[in-house]
C-alpha cells in the first residue's frame, strides 16, 4: 500500500464518520510516521517548532485510535493501517458508495451499523436506488460519532457485533436524549435468535433479517419514517394550538382587564326567540362590566345569564327593546340619548348598541350630570 492510498482512505473514513478533515500539519505528521521519519523533519518542512508538531500529533493520534479501535501512535501506525484495510475498515470506493448523496431530496437520512461490509453494501444499494441517503458504519464508536455529528432518521442496527452488540448501542442511544427518539430497526440473521422482548424493551422498534428481502427493507423503513413524520406534524398541532391558547387566554385577560377598568357600563346580550316563529323575544347578559352592574344597583354575578324583560327595556327608553331587536335584525346601529334622576340628580346617558352574532353589545355612557334640589324625579329607569 502506497501512503497515498493509506491517505486516502483515512479521508474517507474521518469524513464519513465524523466528519472531520485532516489538516496540511496533520497530513505531513502522517506522511512521516509513514515513512519512519522523526517530528523535526516535519517542523523543519513546514518552518515550526517541534514542540508544536508534537502538540499537533497527540490529539491526531488519539483520534485514528478511536477510528481504528486500537492504540495507534507514530510507531505502529503503518502496520495497524496496512492490517485495518483489509478488515473492518471500509475501503474509499465503499465508503463513496455508502455517503454520496444519490438524491438531493432524499426520502430519509438512513445510517447503518453493521461489521460486515457485505451486509452495508447491499443495504446500501437497496436503498439509494429508492432515493435514500445512506451512511454505513462498522462499530459502535463511530455510530456514536456521526449521530452526534449529523443524526439520522432511522438507524440500522446489527444485532450481533464485536465489543458492542446492538441490544447495548440501542439502550446508549435511548439514554442520550439527543439521540432517544431516532427508530431502530434491529438486523439479524435468519438463523440467528433474536430476543424480541429484549429488543422492544430497551427501544428497538422493529426487526429485519438477512438475507435482506428488498421490499422488507424498504417497507419497514418507510413505516418509521411516516410514524415519524406523523409524530412532528403532532407536535407541531399541538405547539401551535398551545400558542393559539396562549393567545386567547391573553385576550380574554386583556378584555377583562378592559372591561373591569372601564368607566362605561359594557354589557353583551343574546337574544331569545320564540321556537315557532323566530321573532325576537327577550334578551340575556352574557357579559356585564362592573360599571353597568353599578349603575343598575346590582352585583355583576346577579346579573350573568339573567334576562332582561321587554317592558324594562322599554322604562330606560321608550321601546328600546323593539330598537335593540331592530339593531340584531337589519345591523344597523343604534345611538341614542336618556337620562335618569337618582338622589335628586338628573344625568344624562348616551347609549351606543351593535350587531353582535345573534345578540347585540350595549355601551352606556355618561355624558352630563344636573342638580335637582327640589325638582321631583323626571323619570327613574329600573333595568332588573
Amino acid at each position: 500500500m502506497f501512503f497515498e492510498t493509506a491517505l486516502q482512505l483515512i479521508e474517507a473514513n474521518l469524513e464519513t464518520k465524523t466528519g472531520k478533515h485532516l489538516t496540511s500539519p496533520e497530513k505531513e505528521i502522517l506522511k512521516a510516521a509513514w515513512n519512519n521519519e522523526p517530528y523535526n523533519t516535519v517542523a523543519d518542512s513546514l518552518y515550526l517548532s517541534v514542540g508544536y508538531i508534537k502538540d499537533l500529533a497527540y490529539p491526531l493520534w488519539q483520534q485514528l485510535s478511536d477510528l481504528f479501535e486500537k492504540k495507534v501512535t507514530k510507531n505502529n501506525f503503518r502496520n495497524i493501517l496496512t492490517e485495518q484495510s483489509a478488515k473492518s475498515i471500509l475501503t474509499p470506493t465503499e465508503i463513496a458508495a455508502c455517503d454520496i448523496e444519490q438524491n438531493l431530496d432524499p426520502k430519509g437520512n438512513i445510517l447503518i451499523l453493521d461489521d460486515v461490509v457485505e451486509n452495508l453494501q447491499v443495504l446500501t444499494e437497496i436503498l439509494t436506488k429508492k432515493g435514500y441517503k445512506v451512511r454505513c458504519v462498522t462499530n459502535a464508536v463511530m455510530a456514536f460519532k456521526t449521530i452526534n455529528h449529523n443524526p439520522p432518521d432511522v438507524i440500522l442496527l446489527d444485532i450481533k457485533m464485536p465489543s458492542m452488540d446492538g441490544y447495548q448501542v440501542c439502550a446508549t442511544l435511548k439514554a442520550d436524549v439527543e439521540s432517544a427518539q431516532i427508530p431502530v430497526i434491529f438486523l439479524s440473521a435468519l438463523e440467528e435468535t433474536i430476543d424480541k422482548i429484549k429488543a422492544f424493551e430497551i427501544g428497538g422498534l422493529d426487526y429485519i433479517t438477512k438475507p435482506f428481502e428488498p421490499e422488507e427493507v424498504i417497507a419497514r423503513i418507510q413505516t418509521q419514517l411516516t410514524i415519524q413524520q406523523q409524530k412532528r406534524q403532532l407536535r407541531e398541532e399541538i405547539q401551535q394550538h398551545q400558542q393559539t391558547a396562549e393567545i386567547l387566554y391573553q385576550s380574554r385577560a386583556l378584555l377583562a382587564s378592559v372591561l373591569d377598568t372601564s368607566r362605561d357600563g359594557i354589557a353583551a346580550m343574546q337574544v331569545v326567540r320564540d321556537m315557532t316563529t323566530g321573532e325576537v323575544e327577550d334578551f340575556r347578559y352574557l357579559v356585564v362590566n362592573p360599571a353597568l352592574a353599578k349603575l343598575l344597583g346590582k352585583k355583576r354575578e346577579d346579573l350573568m345569564g339573567t334576562s332582561m324583560q321587554k317592558t324594562r327595556f322599554n322604562q330606560l327608553i321608550p321601546r328600546l327593546f323593539d330598537l335593540l331587536a331592530q339593531v340584531v335584525e337589519t345591523g344597523q346601529a343604534l345611538e341614542q340619548k336618556f337620562y335618569w334622576s337618582n338622589d335628586n340628580i338628573q344625568k344624562w346617558y348616551d347609549l351606543t348598541a351593535i350587531k353582535l352574532g345573534d345578540g347585540c353589545s350595549i355601551n352606556i355612557r355618561q355624558i352630563s350630570e344636573i342638580h335637582q334640589m327640589n325638582s321631583p324625579l323626571t323619570q327613574i329607569a329600573n333595568l332588573v
